[in-house]
C-alpha cells in the first residue's frame, strides 16, 4: 500500500464511511513502518484541521458574548 492510499483510508477512517474491506487493508499495514509514518502524518493533519476548526468556533463564539455583554450593558444602564 502506498502513502496516498494509506492517507484515503485513513481519511475514510475519521469520516466514518470506512468499509470493512478498506478497514482490513488499512489495519493490515500497520506491520509497515513506512506506512505507519504516514498514518501518522494524515492524522496529525486530521487533528491538526479539527483543532483549527474548534479554535476558530470557541474565538468567535467569545466575541458574540462580548457583543452581547457590551449590549447588555448599554441598555441596562442604571
Amino acid at each position: 500500500m502506498n502513502n496516498k492510499k494509506a492517507e484515503a483510508l485513513m481519511q475514510r477512517l475519521v469520516q466514518n464511511k470506512i468499509s470493512r474491506p478498506e478497514l482490513e487493508e488499512l489495519l493490515g499495514s500497520f506491520d509497515d513502518p513506512a506506512m505507519v509514518s504516514g498514518m501518522e502524518e494524515s492524522m496529525r493533519k486530521h487533528f491538526d484541521k479539527v483543532l483549527n476548526e474548534y479554535n476558530h468556533k470557541i474565538e468567535s463564539n467569545a466575541q458574540d458574548l462580548e457583543i452581547i455583554e457590551q449590549n447588555y450593558r448599554v441598555h441596562n444602564k442604571d
